[in-house]
């Protein structure tokens, strides 16, 4: 039972483990030389909170810093945001370690702190007691703790001097919880006021708490209270979102140079080029440790001279334009940029259509595609525990065939009848879902072992699906490549003015510029996409971005997907071509804006993938492409809320499973009136005795715009239906509360 009252704007994160260092530098190396028992980064880190706690404790008292969110709990613990995006954590059992120093305020306003079970005034380099509050006439100075090389605790103020605290060297810190370096005892809230009680020293700190209360869904999150409904997806993106891909500083060729050296066009330019660093073939150079780089200029990479003839080709293959075959530029490797001066100076140009390989409409070759050749080794190793969501461990037979560091699948193909039931809760299997039955259920999660302990293997992103021994789950070696990038350029092609779903292979997939296959740690930024069907795959990858992205001219099949893959962080991407209305198609009725047709989103077994702060068309939706995507959050999105624009061919339904979340959804354009597959303004998940769109319960929170209603019966929680909530992004929030801020890559594209 959750008590107490939650303020506005804030997005509270737990204790901090990953606070920025205040401990003292070595600190960790010595203690493994001196004592044999290393600290760990859990206790380094709880060195660092110690202190912000004690900065915190007199900006608040001093009045510097304003309480914005405060939630207290049944058993007597607390957590508090402040405004300067730090968390006080007041924990309602609190143990007392005699070597671990509390710091608080005397009556007098001074520095007080116990110690050893002794009790003393801190004092300043000049041997008179340190004031913490300016009430006392003087300069108020803040102190901070650190453990000397030497294992003795010390103290400096304001930067200073260090100054030896304790008369032992301390050995058992490493085993002390959190709760034992907390300065605060206790709270309490009366209205709009939160008194702060010291654990240390006479002094109680008494504050205004502002704004309004933030969702419930988010509260029950935070306080992993039972009925919490949200996975974390904080994990999502390059290097699970803690930092921006960097500028690379690898050997850079100048395509153009190269074009006018060799006297040879940009195709021919790029190949050899990929030739020289060993990117042309299947093997694969996952170190080129190379920048290509495109000038300010146009480079067309493929028009009608590309192309082959194909005299194999049946008469049941061809197309109007005859035997002839187009071939993509498939990249082999690692480590290396494509780069260009910018979106609106450097352009990759397709003249003229990749020609389809056979009469598919999905046959045409991507422009350029960047992939590892394999995909999973053929050794399987069993998976013998059972793991819940949200936690980070399994248990495998023979673990160690693996080794930390090491990217891994967590894999199951299993059609297991009670599974597939099991899976498909609370509906029931249909005669046309025949992926599900005769493939079975599909989960492809990608990982990074963090830590390897007898048969179990820790890895550093969160499980997204239940793992249960008694079905076939596995996990298997991933093969990949890493540290891929493609940025400040625009892809141009020549896509039909008139897009209409699945007319012709010229409408669905003539011009798609760009494919990731089997990467991991990479990421496409500063591009632009014009006049293209679809925009850019990111197929069975891990931990990729695609970010600042735009897509103009006119509109065709679909924007970006995370296909397949585990993570991938789909953020600030601005859909804006131009086509006829899906469901009032006329040729000569062009809307501006309209977006393609699949808005960006998931497809295949996609886990964990983000859809953060996208723009898409009046007459869109997110993609959720059928054939079992998994736990995807569409997070403080703008556009259009049409209906049947997931996509999915019927056998391949269910268009998503389990943990759809949509959060802070801006809707522009509501369902489309009846007919044509519509249902009218009330949105359902699951249609019943139609072979198209179903969806599992998702988890509705703050949708708000254009007014939509959903089947009640159909969603796992609706909340706040036509209202905007607090916290505005959960991506932010769940990654503010893993690392205490938000990175400035993320809070740039705002």
């Amino acid at each position: 039972m959750l008590e107490g009252k939650w303020m506005k704007r804030g997005f509270l994160y737990a204790f901090c483990a990953a606070a920025l260092l205040l401990v003292a530098p070595g600190c960790k190396d010595d203690a493994v030389e001196d004592s044999g028992t290393p600290d760990t980064p859990q206790a380094e880190d709880v060195f660092s909170q110690l202190n912000r706690d004690i900065a915190d404790m007199q900006s608040l008292a001093e009045g510097h810093v304003k309480v914005l969110t405060c939630f207290t709990e049944a058993d007597g613990s607390a957590v508090m945001e402040l405004d300067n995006n730090h968390v006080l954590n007041i924990y309602a059992e609190q143990e007392k370690v005699n070597s671990v120093p509390l710091v608080g305020i005397d009556g007098n306003g001074y520095w007080t702190y116990e110690l050893d079970g002794s009790s003393g005034t801190l004092e300043g380099s000049d041997g008179q007691p340190a004031p913490a509050l300016s009430s006392t006439g003087k300069s108020a100075v803040t102190p901070q703790l650190r453990l000397s090389d030497k294992r003795y605790w010390e103290v400096s103020f304001d930067g200073g001097e260090w100054k030896q605290l304790s008369t032992r060297q301390v050995w058992d810190v490493d085993k002390a919880g959190k709760s034992a370096f907390s300065p605060f005892a206790s709270c309490s809230v009366d209205g709009d006021k939160a008194t702060i009680y010291l654990r240390c020293g006479a002094y109680e700190i008494n504050v205004p708490v502002e704004g309004e209360a933030t969702t419930d869904a988010w509260n029950k999150f935070v306080a992993g209270a039972d009925g919490n409904v949200l996975l974390d997806f904080s994990y999502a993106g390059y290097r699970h979102g803690e930092e921006a891909p960097p500028e690379a500083a690898w050997e850079r060729v100048n395509v153009r140079q190269w074009m006018d050296d060799y006297k040879v066009g940009a195709r021919q330019a790029l190949l050899d080029i990929m030739a020289k660093y060993g990117l042309d073939k299947s093997s694969g150079n996952g170190n080129a440790n190379v920048v290509i780089y495109f000038p300010a200029g146009d480079y067309v990479l493929h028009n009608e001279d590309d192309n082959t003839r194909d005299d194999s080709k049946t008469s049941g293959d061809t197309d109007s334009r005859g035997n002839n075959t187009s071939h993509a530029i498939t990249m082999f490797g690692g480590n290396f940029v494509i780069k260009g001066d910018g979106p609106d100076k450097t352009r990759l140009i397709m003249e003229t259509p990749m020609l389809p390989n056979n009469n598919s409409m999905y046959s045409s070759p991507t422009l350029i595609t960047i992939k590892h050749n394999s995909f999973l080794t053929s050794d399987v190793y069993d998976v013998t525990g059972s793991a819940a969501k949200g936690t980070f461990s399994v248990e495998v037979a023979n673990a160690n065939a693996f080794s930390e560091g090491e990217w891994v699948c967590l894999y199951l193909h299993d059609n297991s009848p009670e599974l597939v039931a099991q899976e498909l809760q609370p509906y029931e299997w249909e005669s046309t879902m025949t992926n599900i039955s005769e493939e079975g259920v599909q989960v492809e999660d990608i990982h990074q072992i963090e830590k390897i302990e007898g048969n179990t293997v820790t890895f550093k992103e969160p499980i997204m699906h239940e793992v249960d021994p008694q079905w076939d789950w596995q996990l298997r070696k991933y093969r990949h490549y890493e540290n891929v990038g493609v940025e400040d350029l625009c892809f141009v092609g020549h896509s039909v003015s008139d897009f209409k779903h699945h007319r012709s292979w010229e409408d669905d997939g003539a011009y798609k510029p760009i494919n990731f296959m089997r990467l991991v740690n990479s990421w496409m930024r500063r591009v632009r996409f014009t006049s293209v069907s679809e925009a850019a795959s990111i197929i069975s990858c891990a931990n990729c971005s695609a970010y600042d992205i735009d897509i103009d001219g006119n509109g065709g099949h679909a924007a970006i997907r995370s296909q397949g893959s585990s993570r991938v962080f789909i953020g600030a991407v601005r859909d804006r071509s131009n086509r006829p209305l899906a469901d009032q198609w006329s040729s000569s009725n062009i809307v501006e804006g309209a977006g393609q047709y699949h808005a960006c989103g998931v497809s295949k077994p996609s886990m964990g993938a983000v859809i953060w702060r996208v723009s898409w068309g009046s007459d869109a939706c997110f993609e959720a492409h059928a054939t079992q995507p998994r736990a995807t959050l569409i997070d403080c999105c703008t556009g259009g809320f049409m209906q049947t624009r997931q996509g999915g061919d019927a056998e391949q339904v269910p268009n998503h499973l389990a943990d759809l979340t949509i959060w802070n959804m801006n809707s522009i354009n509501s369902p489309a009136p009846k007919g044509n597959g519509n249902v009218g303004t009330e949105f359902d998940w699951w249609r019943s005795g139609w072979k198209y769109w179903k969806i599992l319960p998702p988890v509705i929170v703050g949708f708000h715009g254009e007014p939509v209603t959903f089947v009640q019966d159909q969603v796992k929680l609706d909340e706040s239906n036509g209202t905007p909530v607090e916290p505005q992004s959960l991506y932010e929030a769940q990654l503010e509360r893993r690392l205490g801020y938000v990175p400035a890559w993320l809070n740039a594209l705002k």
